[in-house]
């Protein structure tokens, strides 16, 4: 266990800082800071710092702020609004359609943008209010905004996949492509589970009455609001898959495809275009300061012998290499209880993947269970993103008490998702291997 002890140390300065309550950027990066001169001596700074920036000089990270500014564009030109009441005509007479199209319209802004907050966001001063004013359960009503809005989190373009790529070194292409098929997966999971929940029990989610239903003229029209979303998503899954594009090359299209869209709609303007732009500069520098602090973090855990120290945490399970696959999972869905998901895939995906690629694990399988793990860690009590992106925004009657209850069904959902990929591999490989053999 000597051995050991660096991982240990480094460990539970991590752990002091985040207790202590600093920014989780500062901690990763200042625990590395400490580390390095703490084992190695001061000198041995420079050479942390060099390694930790040369993670930003992969081409791929410039899909990040380029796909973020695709998202900030469409969500200021109101498309998913306009989605919305297209679904709202179509489902209105079934129950629980309005959660049904809820689930569908996040799916389909999901595939156009990558990123959750903004659709959670936006589902909650739009969805919300209209499942709320026809009688819906709040809990289900207030779920199923939670769990549509992470779908970003797993279907492609998402950025997260992005980032496991560039610092586990897993295609980004093979992980867009099995995204598609865990997270079709997963929306028919929820969707199952509204509609049997609204026929056992009418009153949980009502139909609209028949005086507000639109007619098939007005359905039929509605349909042309979803023809820009669905041209953008095929412009950019559909470059990547068939090689035409990179991730990053296929991301420029995605913002020209953005830009062109919110001009058809007559929706494009100077103030559109800088508020879209200076909210990617924000996020975007959130994000590189947080890939440069865990990258410092990572290296100088690893060069302790903190891989070999997690690999013996991860075989405490029997069961062979199934057991470190469950303990594996069990570990992520903790820290993503308590901590942010890009950390946690910056901390825990080098690591990992190279435990599991070991074992004989596929890379791609293991970074789409990865996924599945973060959109869980995204509406996970008591600190998931989601809860607190859709308490800013919910009615004032809506406690965080509700929001906690609404969020574990879904959770529960998704544990059942990720024991069928478990399982049964190919649910989620049969794409990756079909276009990338």
């Amino acid at each position: 266990m000597v051995s050991f002890f660096p991982s240990v140390v480094i460990l539970v300065i991590m752990a002091l800082g985040i207790v202590s309550g600093l920014p989780f950027v500062f901690v990763l990066g200042g625990t590395a800071v400490i580390a390095t001169a703490l084992f190695w001596g001061w000198n041995a700074l420079p050479q942390m710092v060099f390694q930790s920036y040369k993670v930003l000089e992969d081409f791929v990270f410039v899909a990040i702020p380029l796909f973020v500014l695709m998202a900030m564009i469409l969500h200021r030109a109101r498309l998913i609004e306009d989605m919305f009441d297209m679904i709202y005509k179509w489902s209105g007479p079934v129950r629980g359609g309005l959660a049904v199209g809820t689930e569908l319209i996040c799916a389909v802004f999901a595939a156009c943008t990558g990123i959750a907050g903004g659709t959670e966001t936006t589902m909650g001063l739009v969805a919300m209010p209209n499942m709320r004013k026809y009688k819906y359960d709040l809990r289900l009503a207030a779920g199923t905004v939670l769990t549509g809005g992470t779908l970003g989190q797993l279907i492609p373009p998402s950025i997260l996949m992005v980032i496991f790529g560039l610092v586990a070194n897993v295609s980004v292409g093979q992980q867009f492509a099995g995204g598609i098929a865990a997270g079709m997966i997963l929306v028919t999971l929820y969707i199952s589970y509204i509609l049997i929940r609204s026929f056992l029990n009418e009153g949980i989610a009502p139909a609209l009455p028949l005086e507000e239903r639109a007619s098939w003229r007005e359905k039929f029209i509605s349909l042309k609001q979803v023809i820009l979303p669905l041209i953008l998503i095929l412009m950019v899954l559909g470059s990547v898959f068939t090689g035409v594009a990179t991730p990053t090359e296929a991301a420029g299209m995605g913002v020209a495809g953005a830009l062109l869209s919110a001009i058809i709609l007559k929706r494009m303007s100077w103030e559109l275009f800088r508020e879209a732009t200076i909210s990617t500069m924000r996020v975007s520098a959130v994000i590189g300061w947080i890939v440069v602090a865990a990258s410092a973090f990572t290296n100088v855990f690893i060069i302790a012998g903190g891989e070999q120290f997690m690999h013996s945490i991860l075989t405490l399970l029997p069961g062979g290499k199934w057991g470190v696959l469950i303990s594996s999972q069990l570990m992520l869905f903790i820290l993503g209880m308590l901590l942010e998901t890009v950390a946690i895939i910056l901390i825990c995906a080098p690591l990992f993947t190279s435990i599991m690629v070991s074992y004989g694990f596929d890379p791609v399988w293991f970074a789409l269970l990865f996924m599945v793990q973060m959109q869980m860690a995204y509406i996970s009590p008591p600190f998931g993103y989601s809860l607190f992106y859709l308490y800013s925004v919910a009615p004032k009657d809506v406690t965080m008490d509700d929001l906690y209850r609404a969020a574990w069904p879904f959770i529960g959902i998704q544990g059942v998702a990720l024991a069928i990929f478990i399982i049964w591999p190919n649910t989620i490989l049969w794409l990756p291997k079909l276009i990338f053999r």
